[in-house]
């Protein structure tokens, strides 16, 4: 028995800390983003951290947007994580677009590195 309790504490706290690094992009911790195209943006958090956010629907011109609103819909607080379902919104002139997000994903350098490389020749076949 006394091995058992110090054994079940320890798989309490590998659970807690694997939920404690499990990557959210919270919506009132949103820093800066940057459109990939019409349907892809890479949204940093105020501590540096970047995802990958997916999204689909009508995004008309989001690669020229100045401004973008995030919208989490399962409630009320800026520390609700963005996830599947939850919305981008962006104007033209007066009328509303969401875009509603399909992923959030944490953005890894090599994501960063194949997304740069994949620009790169784009690029070069347009030329």
């Amino acid at each position: 028995m006394k091995r058992a309790i110090p054994a079940a504490f320890g798989l309490v706290l590998l659970a807690a800390s694997a939920r404690a690094e499990t990557a959210c992009l919270q919506v009132g911790r949103i820093w800066n983003w940057k459109p990939l195209d019409k349907h892809t943006l890479i949204v940093e958090d105020e501590v540096h951290r970047k995802f990958k956010v997916g999204l689909t629907g009508f995004c008309p011109a989001l690669p020229y947007k100045l401004g973008l609103g995030f919208k989490a819909n399962g409630g009320v607080s800026g520390l609700d994580c963005l996830r599947k379902g939850d919305e981008v919104i962006s104007h033209d002139i007066g009328v509303p677009y969401n875009c509603t997000i399909m992923s959030v994903v944490p953005y890894t350098p090599a994501m960063e590195k194949a997304d740069l490389a994949a620009a790169a020749a784009k690029n070069r076949a347009d030329q």
